[in-house]
């Protein structure tokens, strides 16, 4: 008996193992960042969310692992990654939840985003989306239009790197025909560590994939709007590129290049005084429950995002209408398999563009 289970196991063993698939694709090396950040605020559900980057000259896999915390918002779990592929002028969106894969030009897909599919599910919901002051229908002049950069002084060590602190702070005041004003801030708090020999490895893998990315998807429409300065200027800005060699033209670009060194933590938040326009504002939040919690959990996110929400005025820099935190796990050069870069075998192939 002793030697028939003895047997069992080692059969379920081999078994077990011929059932693996092993992955024969090439070593490769190239820059590798871990990361987590949080969005939360007034207009949008809180979720976390865990991100790994793998990046070469012509290729970049951004995985993103959201789970929100809300348990109506649950069925908006994703675990997915965007693959841009350079050299075949493709793009990859895999989704691991489903195991299955869209395939288009390296420009982009056209499916629609999370947001997108809230405006759209219903004409109904259009009076729930978020309004700009034409929109309300109401008539303000801009008073106040600030844009500054400062050194803090603040240090601290952010998992394992020593980081000093710049805020930048873009301050505007809208004052309605009855003299009231929507005072807005938003603010980006930036912790920097010195660019090390291998960051600046990072930094030139980058450079070369964002060179060829632009290159290549340059009828993007974004790409055409702000052209290929601005687009990499965009990248500096959030790190992904040497912000001292890529800036924003204007008085904004040259404050911004106080900023020395590479991101490790980045922190934005939104606030609002909102005293402006108040009876355009003003609307109610009724929630249909007959659409099951999905239902629920769409209507609750697009009443979030909706302007209108104004409690708590005195408290206004306490409650953020929208806070994103980036941190940075580890950033380096490392060793990976190829296969990083296209769809896990066995996943399926559900659009082609």
């Amino acid at each position: 008996m002793k030697k028939l289970v003895l047997t069992l196991i080692a059969t379920s063993v081999i078994v077990g193992c011929s059932k693996q698939e092993v992955d024969m694709t090439p070593t490769i090396n190239g820059a590798v960042i871990n990361a987590e950040y949080t969005i939360n605020g007034q207009y949008v559900p809180t979720l976390n969310g865990k991100q790994i980057v793998h990046t070469v000259a012509d290729k970049r896999n951004i995985h993103d692992d959201v789970k929100f915390s809300n348990i109506l918002m649950r069925w908006a779990n994703y675990d997915k990654a965007m693959i841009a592929r350079i050299d075949l002028n493709k793009r990859y969106e895999v989704d691991y939840d489903d195991k299955e894969y869209s395939e288009c030009t390296l420009s982009g897909c056209d499916n629609l985003s999370l947001f997108d599919q809230l405006k759209s599910k219903d004409s109904s919901d259009e009076q729930d989306e978020y309004q700009g002051y034409d929109e309300l229908g109401c008539q303000v002049n801009m008073t106040k239009n600030d844009f500054s950069v400062n050194k803090t002084g603040n240090s601290r060590t952010i998992n394992g790197f020593d980081t000093i602190e710049y805020k930048v702070l873009w301050t505007t005041e809208y004052k309605d025909t009855k003299g009231m004003v929507d005072l807005n801030e938003v603010s980006f708090d930036f912790w920097t560590t010195d660019v090390s020999k291998p960051m600046n490895q990072v930094f030139k893998v980058h450079g070369d994939f964002q060179d060829g990315y632009y290159k290549t998807a340059s009828q993007n429409p974004l790409m055409r709007l702000i052209g290929e300065n601005g687009y990499k200027a965009i990248a500096a800005f959030t790190g992904d590129m040497d912000n001292q060699e890529h800036q924003f033209s204007g008085q904004i670009g040259r404050k911004l290049t106080s900023i020395k060194g590479y991101p490790i933590s980045i922190k934005l938040e939104w606030t609002q005084k909102s005293e402006a326009c108040q009876e355009e504002k003003s609307a109610t939040d009724n929630l249909d429950m007959t659409g099951g919690l999905e239902s629920v959990g769409k209507q609750l996110l697009s009443n979030l995002m909706k302007k209108g929400k104004d409690t708590l005025v005195d408290a206004w820099k306490q409650k953020p209408l929208v806070r994103y935190v980036y941190e940075i796990k580890s950033v380096e050069m490392a060793n990976f398999k190829e296969s990083v870069f296209s769809p896990p075998a066995g996943f399926n192939l559900v659009n082609r563009q």
